[in-house]
C-alpha cells in the first residue's frame, strides 16, 4: 500500500509540473538532441573541419602550382630622353606572364607532412567519436538524475509527514498523560532533521534540470531564462546485464575512439620526425614561365615580344647550424611521449571498464538487498496495520514501519540511478552507443562523410604503430586469449588408465 501510496505521489508531481507549453522530452530524444546542438561535438566537428583543411594545405605543395602575374607601366618623355638619347621608343610598358612550378624533390618531407596531416585528420575524426560517447553517457546520467531527484522529493516529502503524525501521535499521548515530555522532543528533533533533505531534494532537482538543459545545447523561452524548455518523460528502469570482465576490457580496447586517437598521434608523430629529417637532403623545383611584354622600341603598344623560360632550382642546407639535428631530436621526444601516454591510455581505459562493473556489481548487489528490504517492509507494515485493528498494536507502530518503508525504497531508487550510471560509464568505454554512420549524415560533416567511411566501424582494427613500437603494441597481449588450464598430473593418469581400458 505505500508503494502504491508513493507512486501515485510522484505521478501527482509529475502532472503537477508538467508544462503544457513545451515537449516532452525522453531518453531518446535527448540523446538525438545533445548529437545535434551539445556545443563540445560542435566544436568537435570544427577541430574535424579543421585538421582536413590543414590537410588540404599541405597536400597542395605536391601540385603543380600556375600563377599569373602582369604589369604595366608609364615612363615621361624627359626621363626617356636621358636614358635613350633622344631615340623613339614607346613610354608605356606592360608585361603578362605565365608561371608554371613543381616540386621536384624535397627529401621527403611534403609526403611525411601530409602523413602526418591525414594522421592528424583521423585523429580529429576519433577524437570527435570519443566526444559524443562521452555527451551521451553525460546525457543519460544527467537525465536519469533528474528523474531520481524528482522522486526523492516525494520520498523525502513523504518521511516529513509521517514524521509529522508521529509527532502529532505523541502530543496527544502526552496530553493523554501516556508519554513523558521527552518522547516528543525526539519527535520534534525528528521532524526538524527530516526538513533539509526534503530542500536538498528539491534544490538538487532545479539544478540538475538547468544542468540538462545546457548538456542539451538548448535555449530558454525567450522572456523566461529560468523556465526549462521541456518535461521530462522516464523513470528508472533497471535492466541488469551479465558481463564478462575479460571479454569487455578486449572490445574496449579494440573499439575505444580515444586509444585510436592517440595511436594516430603516434603515426603522426612519426611522420613529422621523418619530415624533420628531410632537412639534412637537397631540395628541387623546376619551373616554366612564358613571358608577353610591350615591345618598348616602338610606339605602337601592341608591338610585343614573348617566349618561353625553363629552369631548374635546387638548394642544400650543407650547414645550418644543427638546426635540423634539433628540429629531429624534438619530433623524436614528441613521438616518445605520444607513445608513452598512449600506453597510459591502455591502462586508464581498462581501469574505467572494470570500475565500471564493479559499480555494476555493487548497484545490483545494492538492488537486490533493497528489493528484498521492500518486500520485507511492505509485509512488516501489513501486520502493523493488523495488529492496530486488532487492538494489540499503536498507531506509532504504524509510523514507524511506514517511515522504514519509505527508506528502503529511497534506497532502492538510489540504487537504480546507480546501476543506470554504471551502465552508462560502462557503455562509454566500450563506445556501445554510437552507430556512426549515421552520425556523419549531419550537414556539418556531410562534405567529408564519405571520406571516413573506412572509419566508421568501431570494430575496424586499430593502425599498426610504428615499426620500432610494434613489438611493444599494449594491445597483443590484451588482445591474446588465455591458454587453456594444463590437465593436472592426476587428471592425466586417470585418462590414461581410461584408455588402456578401453583399449583391452
Amino acid at each position: 500500500m505505500a508503494t502504491t501510496d508513493f507512486y501515485k505521489a510522484l505521478n501527482e508531481l509529475i502532472a503537477k509540473q508538467r508544462n503544457p507549453k513545451v515537449p516532452d522530452l525522453k531518453i531518446e530524444d535527448a540523446i538525438q538532441t545533445a548529437i545535434k546542438q551539445n556545443p563540445e561535438i560542435l566544436g568537435a566537428v570544427q577541430e574535424l573541419n579543421t585538421s582536413s583543411g590543414k590537410f588540404i594545405s599541405i597536400r597542395s605543395r605536391i601540385i603543380p602550382q600556375v600563377s599569373v602575374n602582369s604589369n604595366y607601366g608609364y615612363t615621361t618623355r624627359e626621363v626617356n630622353d636621358v636614358n635613350f638619347g633622344g631615340a623613339n621608343i614607346n613610354d608605356e610598358a606592360w608585361s603578362v606572364n605565365v608561371e608554371f612550378s613543381q616540386l621536384i624533390y624535397d627529401g621527403g618531407a611534403v609526403v611525411s607532412g601530409i602523413r602526418a596531416a591525414l594522421s592528424d585528420e583521423q585523429e580529429a575524426y576519433y577524437r570527435l567519436r570519443g566526444v559524443i560517447d562521452n555527451v551521451i553517457s553525460q546525457v543519460k546520467i544527467n537525465f536519469f538524475e533528474v528523474v531520481l531527484n524528482r522522486a526523492l522529493i516525494i520520498a523525502n516529502q513523504q518521511s516529513v509527514d509521517l514524521l509529522a503524525e508521529q509527532l502529532k501521535d505523541q502530543q496527544n499521548r502526552y496530553e493523554a498523560g501516556t508519554v513523558p515530555r521527552f518522547n516528543v522532543l525526539q519527535a520534534e528533533v525528528a521532524l526538524a532533521n527530516a526538513k533539509p533533505p526534503l530542500i536538498q531534494a528539491q534544490n538538487n532537482y532545479r539544478v540538475s534540470m538547468y544542468r540538462l538543459v545546457r548538456l542539451l545545447g538548448i535555449d530558454y523561452p525567450p522572456g523566461f531564462p529560468s523556465e526549462v524548455p521541456f518535461n521530462i518523460v522516464g523513470k528508472l528502469d533497471y535492466k541488469p546485464r551479465t558481463f564478462n570482465s575479460d571479454e569487455s576490457v578486449r572490445i574496449a580496447v579494440t573499439r575505444n575512439p580515444d586509444l585510436k586517437a592517440q595511436r594516430q598521434l603516434i603515426l603522426g608523430e612519426a611522420a613529422r620526425v621523418n619530415q624533420q629529417i628531410a632537412g639534412y637532403l637537397p631540395q628541387i623545383s623546376a619551373s616554366a614561365r612564358q613571358t608577353n611584354e610591350s615591345d618598348f622600341l616602338t610606339n605602337n603598344l601592341g608591338d610585343m615580344v614573348n617566349g618561353w623560360f625553363f629552369g631548374v632550382k635546387g638548394s642544400w642546407a650543407v650547414w645550418d647550424g644543427l638546426l635540423t639535428y634539433g628540429n629531429v631530436k624534438t619530433a623524436k621526444a614528441r613521438m616518445e611521449q605520444a607513445k608513452i601516454n598512449y600506453d597510459n591510455g591502455v591502462r586508464e581505459v581498462i581501469l574505467q571498464v572494470q570500475q565500471a562493473i564493479s559499480k555494476l556489481l555493487e548497484a545490483r548487489e545494492t538492488v537486490d538487498s533493497q528489493e528484498a528490504s521492500v518486500v520485507q517492509g511492505v509485509e512488516a507494515l501489513r501486520l502493523a496495520q493488523e495488529r492496530l485493528d486488532a487492538g494489540a498494536g499503536t498507531q506509532l507502530d504504524v509510523l514507524n514501519q511506514q517511515t522504514s518503508l519509505l527508506q528502503s525504497q529511497t534506497f532502492l531508487l538510489q540504487a537504480y540511478y546507480s546501476y543506470i550510471q554504471g551502465l552508462a560509464e560502462y557503455d562509454r568505454a566500450l563506445s556501445l552507443d554510437t552507430r556512426f554512420k549515421d552520425i556523419f549524415d549531419d550537414p556539418l560533416t556531410k562534405p567529408q562523410a564519405k571520406r571516413f567511411n573506412k572509419l566508421n566501424d568501431p570494430e575496424r582494427p586499430q593502425a599498426k604503430l610504428p615499426r620500432e613500437y610494434r613489438k611493444q603494441d599494449p594491445l597483443k597481449p590484451i588482445l591474446e586469449k588465455a591458454p587453456a588450464p594444463s590437465p593436472t598430473p592426476a587428471a592425466t593418469k586417470k585418462k590414461s588408465v581410461a584408455e588402456n581400458k578401453k583399449t583391452n
